[in-house]
């Protein structure tokens, strides 16, 4: 799509993006270079630079309105949904924030205010307060003619929200529920029952409600059961896609958004960095236990790369769908997640354990300069593999439960502490077993 937008005139261009989604705008935008990125963002209207905006990361989102003249950077604030208005604006400077926020419009200003306290990993901070309210008392024909007046204002018009002259929730009524009630008829009788959260609930785990239940906007209330706003769908996706980045950042053991600066991305990445040299520590200490067989056959070292590479990255393969399934919150489904990677595991094994056989024994025989039993070697790389897949696994496996057990967020057991971990088990695996097989064959 870059390609091609870049051939377009300036007048193609406008009316290209005109009949872009904003999805797919953003998508060009973060592809351009930085001249033409201002272009593209100058050929779109003010409502148009909003959904552009709204589909950046916060931070992003936030530099590029700094950029711009105060009072363009007001007018596409006032086009976007309250949630992500407040996400960006909580990403501003505090002495342009103040400035910013007392010349926003009135209507603008009060949703900022109404969701600025709330944490960011609480359900008010991704809710819309932008929806329709019915009473019960109200006849089809005036929800209707409602209806009409407030669409344009709101995010969707897919469910509508009964609530009594208290603002207290009473259920929802579909968009094509109503559409089909025959006059006369109320409200009260069209209504439904709708699941809810709190707005102080865990956002995390309104977002997992959210997809399990198929519910397309869902009811935020106080404690007092008043209703206050709605999460949809797409904010819990969202929601799910920035947990999926940050687990990958801790798999990664990176915790440090992208705007970090540098001094303190080094700071943060310097602990793990640390932790993984004296882990490392140990696997000197195993290999000088083992140091006159590795002396006497120099060809051990030789596969130990093989070795270790192949264990660590299944066990980091088997770490990362564990946390997947972990998400599903199921003991059945992490039960058998458990049996069917073990089962995987020891399949693999065999295969590569048999491969390995056959690969390090001819390596040994057709090398002149090893003047070694071919077959005890394969065998010994064989068997090693076999071993150490299955053990990686179940470390891999076990190892998310066991720190959710302790209040620990699995994440947190990074790809290379895993890796290192699984080390130090493939060294002392391999080199014990040599030591057994080159006793009892040579």
């Amino acid at each position: 799509m870059k390609d091609n937008y870049l051939k377009l005139t300036k007048k193609e261009k406008k009316f290209f993006l005109k009949n872009l989604h904003g999805y797919d705008t953003a998508e060009l935008f973060n592809n351009l270079e930085l001249e033409d990125q201002e272009e593209l963002f100058s050929l779109l209207t003010f409502k148009n630079k909003a959904i552009l905006i709204s589909y950046l990361s916060p931070y992003q989102a936030s530099v590029l309105l700094e950029s711009l003249p105060k009072n363009q950077a007001i007018n596409i604030i006032n086009y976007l949904e309250p949630d992500d208005l407040t996400d960006i604006l909580k990403e501003l400077d505090e002495a342009v924030l103040k400035e910013w926020v007392t010349d926003l419009d009135e209507t603008t200003k009060e949703e900022f205010q109404s969701l600025k306290d709330y944490e960011e990993d609480e359900a008010g901070s991704r809710m819309s307060p932008n929806l329709i309210k019915l009473s019960p008392e109200m006849e089809i024909k005036e929800a209707m003619q409602l209806l009409i007046k407030e669409a344009p204002h709101v995010e969707t018009i897919q469910t509508l929200f009964v609530v009594d002259k208290f603002n207290s929730f009473l259920g929802i009524v579909p968009l094509k529920k109503l559409i089909k009630a025959k006059s006369p008829l109320k409200i009260e009788k069209l209504y439904e029952p709708s699941l809810f959260v709190l707005d102080y609930d865990d956002l995390d785990e309104v977002s997992q409600l959210i997809q399990e239940e198929g519910i397309y906007q869902m009811p935020v209330l106080s404690s007092h059961h008043q209703l206050l706003g709605m999460i949809t769908l797409d904010d819990a996706i969202d929601v799910y896609e920035i947990e999926a980045h940050e687990d990958v950042r801790k798999l990664s053991a990176l915790h440090e958004p992208a705007n970090v600066g540098i001094f303190k991305s080094s700071l943060a990445r310097l602990p793990w960095l640390l932790i993984l040299l004296v882990m490392t520590l140990p696997i000197a200490i195993i290999m000088s236990r083992f140091e006159s067989i590795i002396a006497l056959y120099t060809v051990l070292i030789m596969f130990q790369p093989l070795l270790l590479d192949v264990a660590g990255n299944l066990g980091t393969q088997s770490l990362s769908t564990s946390l997947i399934v972990m998400n599903l919150d199921l003991d059945i489904k992490y039960q058998h997640h458990f049996k069917n990677e073990i089962l995987s595991a020891a399949l693999t094994g065999i295969i590569i354990g048999i491969g390995g056989f056959i690969i390090s024994s001819l390596f040994v025989f057709i090398n002149p300069n090893l003047d070694y039993n071919g077959l005890v070697f394969g065998l010994i790389i064989g068997i090693s593999l076999f071993l150490n897949l299955i053990s990686a696994t179940l470390f891999a496996t076990l190892l998310p439960k066991f720190l959710d057990a302790l209040g620990i967020d699995p994440a947190n057991a990074s790809g290379p502490l895993i890796t290192t971990i699984i080390d130090i088990g493939s060294i002392i695996v391999y080199y014990s077993l040599a030591l057994f097989l080159i006793e009892v064959f040579l």
